[in-house]
């Protein structure tokens, strides 16, 4: 996450989005470069929005605390946050991709906006760079997906289409922390 990454003269990469994430977890977290991926006609940078990953660690309380006040303290309006038998039952997934990441980022956007044309279902994701591979992951937010299996189908798509290992599925708890409304 990285507060400011919209507009003609952002400068977030992924690699400066985990500096600011690591910073502001006090330095201890690994942070890996990273990339949030949404439709572009929804504001989304080409590749995707610049953050910082990282696996976080603790009681369900305390993962939900430390990162309402990452987004916060970064300026994020959203935050969803997946965690085992914890938040609104959803599904989620992880694959790997041996790409570039912003490359990945932009085969995964070019793929799901088609998808989204076809099906009206549109898959965001998260890609993190972990060595030489890219991991994929997202949940199925349940106030957007009202058909899992048809969602399921879409990321199976996806991950084909663009090259990614078999995608591996997971009952979650889906959290989705946001501004008040």
């Amino acid at each position: 996450m990285v507060s400011g990454y919209q507009g003609e003269n952002n400068t977030a990469t992924p690699q400066n989005a985990a500096t600011a994430v690591k910073a502001a977890l006090g330095g201890e977290q690994t942070v890996y470069p990273a990339v949030c991926v949404y439709h572009t006609d929804w504001g989304c940078p080409l590749g995707g929005e610049p953050v910082g990953a990282y696996r976080a660690q603790g009681t369900p309380a305390e993962i939900l605390a430390e990162a309402e006040k990452l987004r916060k303290n970064l300026k994020q309006t959203t935050l969803s946050v997946g965690l085992p038998g914890y938040g609104e039952p959803t599904i989620g997934f992880e694959a790997n991709v041996h790409m570039p990441l912003l490359e990945a980022g932009a085969a995964w956007q070019e793929a799901a906006a088609r998808y989204m044309s076809e099906t009206g279902t549109y898959v965001s994701c998260g890609m993190a760079q972990i060595g030489s591979q890219v991991l994929i992951s997202a949940e199925a937010n349940p106030a957007f997906v009202s058909d899992r299996e048809a969602w399921r189908k879409i990321v199976e798509s996806i991950c084909a289409e663009i090259g990614a290992e078999t995608p591996s599925f997971a009952e979650v708890g889906f959290n989705y922390l946001k501004d008040a409304e």
